[in-house]
Order: C-alpha cells, then sequence, then structure tokens
C-alpha cells in the first residue's frame, strides 16, 4: 500500500509503479470514483454500464437483478 500527500492547491503526484501500468500510457484521462472513505482512479475509457462487480469487495457478489419497477415497489408513494 501506498501513502499519497494531498497538496495545499488539492494535487497528488502518483507513483511510477501506478503510472507505468499500461492502462494509462496511451490514454491519460482517469475517471475518480468517491464511494465512502474509498477513491478509485479508472481509465476513462471504460464504457459506462449498470455493472458494479468491477468494483469488487460487496459488490463483487452482486447476483440479485432487479428492474428498476422491482426496485421502486417497495417505497411506492401511491394512496392506500
Amino acid at each position: 500500500m501506498t501513502t499519497l500527500t494531498i497538496s495545499p492547491q488539492g494535487q497528488i503526484t502518483l507513483p511510477a509503479e501506478v503510472l507505468s501500468r499500461d492502462a494509462w500510457k496511451n490514454n491519460p484521462e482517469l475517471v475518480l470514483l468517491s464511494v465512502g472513505d474509498m477513491v478509485v482512479l479508472r481509465p476513462a475509457y471504460y464504457l459506462k454500464n449498470d455493472d458494479i462487480s468491477g468494483l469488487g469487495g460487496f459488490f463483487a457478489n452482486n447476483a440479485v437483478h432487479l428492474s428498476t419497477e422491482e426496485l421502486c415497489e417497495s417505497v411506492s408513494l401511491k394512496s392506500v
């Protein structure tokens, strides 16, 4: 694990072993994901999709697939 320092201007310097990865060489644009107290940098060329399994951890076993209607069903605002 590597510790990074944030400068007073809000900048960080990535270590050489991170910068040397093939994913960054031809496309230096990155996407920053902030989830709770975790920050993830990914190459910007990844296509947007609804699959969160690539985040790992809790999300890696995301085997339940629900439609939008199923997700909203339990919080329906219809009058009873």
